[in-house]
């Protein structure tokens, strides 16, 4: 045990005898296991034994359609682009999004906190402004990786505070205030004065990654070597983790996928940990598919033959992001709404309405949406964050269908009323707001009383309305005897009502207990008992 207390609910009293009873015991020790990991709010990367590849599609340079996205402000360009590059295999993304005549700080707090709510990949965090880099760090769910420090003063003087404060994996570059060395023996030193540094601050030599500078053999064909030299020196002699912008070999030459997959072959050799790279690149891809299975890091070769056939057929950058066609209008909303794209979703929906009739976008489109993440979310391969940007992605398309509806003189669609609220005395509401949202988007027509909502008040609403479904929600302890005083006002004065009871405290067992009819540990398990009782009401 390292931490023992209580929440929402517990008493000073509880609080005391959990003192008592653990006086004198020491907590279990923290054991440094010496990895290098950083994670995302469910998902870890660790750096080791496998090549990590770092999508670097989420940054400026070299982009034109990415520079206007930013300038416009399209965040739904933004975020395609991260679901596109999870969708070819990275496991980071590199998020860059430094351009003149933009808010830099705003604009990648933003881009982290909307990429981060509907994937589940760890980010990177890419900037040179340590004012931007902190506001990013300050709203990332996770240990980020950070990009970067190098060898000047000034550099880990404003960096490494960053790194020390919000946690981290800090990728540091072999220059200093002399520029870029020419040798690889000139950034082995380099290497060795940012980890003492670094230890300065308390930073272990585990969270430093070293990029030992890629640059383009067209302007110095020694480049190259001097990079593979330097990597593999620092990986082996200094025991770090190596990270390299792959890309940055070829500049100026032509056909460069295929040097870019060569240079990567020769750096996995030499001890690189994580390459930002294109995933788009099928020379990049099969490097790294075929050197996985060529070092048994791929059961089976299973991989390898599962992406073989994409080698063929695998989209080029430029094609990849292309619109499709309107006629495929019914994929993409749904699409829009599983991954959480409020704003795309809306626009679809309302270009679809020209073509549809909105009950029919409601059947085929929304609802099937939302059951598919429902169905991730009990699976537990889909989060609540991702649940909830979906439910909002509905609500944004629900809004044009009952726009529509109005101005076509007919009454949105609506199934059962549903009154809900959070019994007297509870003031919490986080819970009830995901059952509010969810049910809304399957159509019930929620009536929210709000939270700390007397007995007597919820009865009589669900009088007034004659609504076949209450819910009830009990955060603390303390509140449950109010939702049980509300369940027995329920049923002597509106019998024909089914009530769903949920909260933190409450179990199945306890809510058959006080009398209710179902129990929902959470909000998609309510929106599951409603339909299954009364789909179609």
């Amino acid at each position: 045990m390292r931490v023992a207390g209580g929440c929402c609910g517990t008493t000073p009293e509880y609080i005391k005898k959990v003192v008592e009873k653990t006086k004198g015991i020491a907590p279990v020790a923290v054991a440094d296991k010496n990895l290098t990991v950083i994670s995302s709010y469910t998902h870890a990367v660790m750096l080791g034994n496998e090549p990590i590849l770092i999508g670097e599609r989420i940054n400026p340079t070299g982009k034109k359609r990415f520079k206007q996205a930013l300038l416009e402000n399209d965040m739904n360009y933004i975020l395609a682009e991260g679901v596109n590059q999870e969708e070819r295999g990275v496991h980071v993304l590199d998020v860059n999004v430094g351009i003149p005549d933009i808010d830099e700080k705003r604009m990648l707090t933003d881009t982290v906190c909307e990429l981060q709510a509907i994937l589940n990949l760890p980010l990177q965090i890419d900037t040179s402004d340590t004012g931007a880099m902190e506001s990013a760090l300050r709203r990332y769910n996770g240990k980020a990786m950070i990009n970067s420090v190098n060898g000047k003063d000034e550099s880990m003087k404003a960096v490494f505070p960053l790194v020390k404060k919000y946690g981290g994996v800090v990728v540091a570059l072999t220059l200093d205030e002399n520029g870029i060395p020419e040798t690889a023996d000139e950034r082995f030193a380099i290497a060795e004065k940012i980890l003492s540094v670094a230890e300065g601050y308390g930073i272990a030599k585990k969270d430093v990654v070293f990029d030992t500078l890629a640059m383009t053999i067209s302007a110095d064909p020694s480049a190259a070597l001097t990079t593979l030299r330097s990597l593999k020196r620092i990986k082996n002699e200094l025991g770090v983790h190596t990270s390299l912008g792959v890309s940055n070999v070829s500049f100026g030459l032509p056909n460069r996928d295929a040097i870019n997959g060569t240079f990567f072959a020769l750096a996995l050799e030499n001890g690189l940990s994580a390459a930002i790279m294109n995933p788009y690149s099928q020379d990049m891809m099969k490097v790294y598919y075929t050197y996985r299975a060529l070092h048994g890091l791929d059961e089976n070769c299973a991989d390898y033959i599962s992406a073989a056939e994409s080698f063929i057929t695998a989209p080029s950058a430029a094609t990849a992001t292309v619109k499709k066609d309107e006629a495929e209008f019914k994929s993409e909303l749904s699409e829009a709404i599983i991954r959480g794209f409020k704003d795309k979703a809306a626009q679809l929906c309302a270009a679809l309405l020209s073509s549809s009739a909105p009950l029919d976008i409601v059947t085929n489109e929304i609802i099937p949406a939302l059951d598919t993440v429902g169905r991730g979310f009990e699976n537990k391969t889909v989060y609540l964050p991702q649940l909830l940007m979906s439910a909002e992605a509905a609500k944004s398309a629900f809004e044009k269908i009952k726009g529509a509806m109005q101005t076509d003189g007919e009454n949105a669609p609506s199934k059962a009323k549903f009154v809900l609220a959070t019994v007297h005395g509870d003031i919490h509401d986080i819970g009830k707001n995901i059952v509010k949202l969810l049910l809304e988007n399957y159509g019930y027509g929620v009536v929210d009383l709000g939270r700390d909502v007397a007995p007597g008040e919820i009865a009589e609403k669900v009088c007034e309305l004659h609504a076949p479904y209450a819910g009830l929600s009990a955060l603390m302890t303390t509140t449950v005897p109010a939702m049980e005083e509300t369940i027995k006002l329920l049923r002597k004065c509106a019998p024909w009502c089914k009530i769903i009871v949920g909260g933190a405290v409450l179990t199945a067992e306890y809510a058959e207990k006080i009398g209710a009819d179902f129990y929902a540990p959470d909000a998609m398990s309510a929106v599951r008992r409603l339909e299954e009782m009364c789909p179609n009401v």
